[in-house]
């Protein structure tokens, strides 16, 4: 079934994709390491019950369908700031076969603490 592309307007919330990776830190924790950031314009909506069930059932939660024009390259090692909350990229996928936007599935992590530090 085919999803209807966004109109002009709805890409309205300013967003972040960067990498993450966790390097080793010396009070055995890790530390943060954020790469490639690109800066997007992208629709934000939650998901309905069904799909959260669904996803809580396998363990791999999806709050919310983040929307943007396509960008080549993101995958699960990708995460989204948008303000300051931090969404964890669980699916991606190119809005129908269009080549034209990208979906991202994503799970809702809460706010970014403001060391950067390890997510509740």
């Amino acid at each position: 079934m085919a999803m209807r592309e966004p109109s002009a307007g709805e890409l309205d919330r300013r967003i972040t994709i960067r990498v993450r990776t966790d390097d080793p830190a010396g009070d055995l924790g890790l530390t943060p390491v954020f790469t490639e950031s690109k800066r997007r314009w992208a629709k934000i909506e939650p998901v309905g019950t069904a799909v959260y069930n669904a996803g809580l059932q396998l363990e791999r939660k999806i709050t919310h369908r983040i929307t943007m024009y396509l960008l080549p390259g993101v995958s699960e090692a990708h995460e989204v700031l948008h303000g300051l909350t931090v969404y964890r990229v669980r699916r991606v996928a190119d809005m129908n076969g269009s080549r034209r936007y990208s979906l991202l599935e994503v799970e809702e992590l809460g706010p970014q603490k403001e060391d950067g530090g390890i997510y509740v």
